[in-house]
């Protein structure tokens, strides 16, 4: 792939696999130890380098030849949004995955069942409904975070100014893809049979 993908996407794209793998191995090792306990905050922090949003990033602004300057990249606002978008495909893969790593007994490590045990987040420990309006409700209040942030952005170079632009256009667009394309596959079963509920079904009361 590096014969196609040259830098300065290449080894964005590299750097964000690497952050991938230790993720993964960190999410391991979660796993394998269902006594350990884990804050929505850490959960997060975690869920950003496993989630492989970040690659979709860096293979965005190579098909569309956004050759952003490093400067910009790493500027503190640019990067916190960056999470933000990655933020909401998390939440929204946690909301609609729930179901499915419900009944195969490995929805540990899930944004849903976190919430049910932060004690930050004051939820009994049964209520399903509670954690499902949780979730939704943060991701509505990350979006409209997000759209605050672009409009108080500061002002860069006006020819980096429109590569910021699509840039987050493009990362707009990898959320929304990500979504349709997780609700229309039958990845996640919810729509296996359109004539009743499935067993393990989660209604959405948002």
């Amino acid at each position: 792939m590096s014969n196609t993908i040259k830098d300065p996407y290449w080894s964005c794209l590299v750097e964000n696999n690497i952050l991938l793998a230790d993720g993964m191995a960190k999410e391991a090792v979660d796993r394998e130890n269902p006594g350990a306990e884990m804050d929505l905050e850490t959960y997060m922090k975690v869920r950003r380098d496993t989630i492989g949003a970040r690659q979709l990033f860096d293979l965005g602004r190579w098909i569309h030849e956004l050759n952003i300057t490093p400067e910009i990249l790493t500027h503190p606002d640019i990067v916190r949004m960056e999470e933000q978008f990655i933020d909401l495909i998390s939440l929204a893969n946690d909301l609609y995955s729930y179901k499915k790593e419900y009944l195969a007994k490995d929805a540990k490590h899930n944004y849903l069942t976190i919430a049910l045990r932060d004690p930050t987040v004051d939820l009994h420990e049964n209520d399903l409904q509670g954690a499902i309006n949780y979730t939704y409700d943060k991701f509505c209040r990350v979006l409209a975070d997000l759209e605050h942030q672009k409009k108080v952005l500061p002002r860069f170079r006006k020819s980096e100014e429109a590569k910021v632009d699509k840039y987050f256009w493009l990362m707009m667009n990898v959320v929304i893809g990500t979504i349709q394309w997780s609700l229309e596959c039958e990845r996640y079963g919810h729509f296996v049979d359109a004539d009743g509920p499935n067993q393990g079904d989660v209604v959405f009361n948002v």
